[in-house]
């Protein structure tokens, strides 16, 4: 299998699968913290609500680092609420910032960087793969 990135369609027909999803929000947020857990182990961190029982432990807050990029999303009464923050590392990286943005730039931004990443990264060109098939 190669290690290319997939064509810029497959990404797509990610984001709108992702999105259909999002008509139970709190459905949607609780399968994409799986599945990046599960492609993305050591850039993803998953936050889980208060509970005695492990089963009742659901996901509240997902945060994914890759570079110079962090995606965070969190469940709330309201539905997901998404920020992107782009981090400088070392000189001449530009100014770092960080914005709300809306669900379907988050998923947008989520797959143009582990894009990114994939191509100098195995593990996110595997997930990337994983994602889009």
């Amino acid at each position: 299998m190669s290690d290319a990135p997939p064509p810029q369609a497959d990404l797509d027909a990610l984001a709108v699968s992702l999105q259909t999803d999002e008509r139970d929000a709190s459905v949607f947020f609780r399968v994409l913290c799986q599945k990046l857990v599960d492609v993305l182990p050591q850039s993803t961190e998953v936050e889980r609500d208060h509970s005695m029982f492990k089963k009742r432990r659901l996901a509240r807050r997902v945060t994914v680092s890759l570079g110079e990029e962090t995606l965070e999303a969190e469940l709330g009464p309201s539905g997901v609420t998404c920020r992107h923050i782009h981090s400088v590392h070392g000189v001449g990286g530009g100014l770092p910032w960080s914005k709300q943005v809306s669900v379907n730039e988050w998923l947008r931004a989520l797959v143009a960087t582990v894009a990114a990443e994939a191509r100098t990264n195995t593990e996110a060109a595997s997930a990337l793969r994983t994602l889009v098939t």
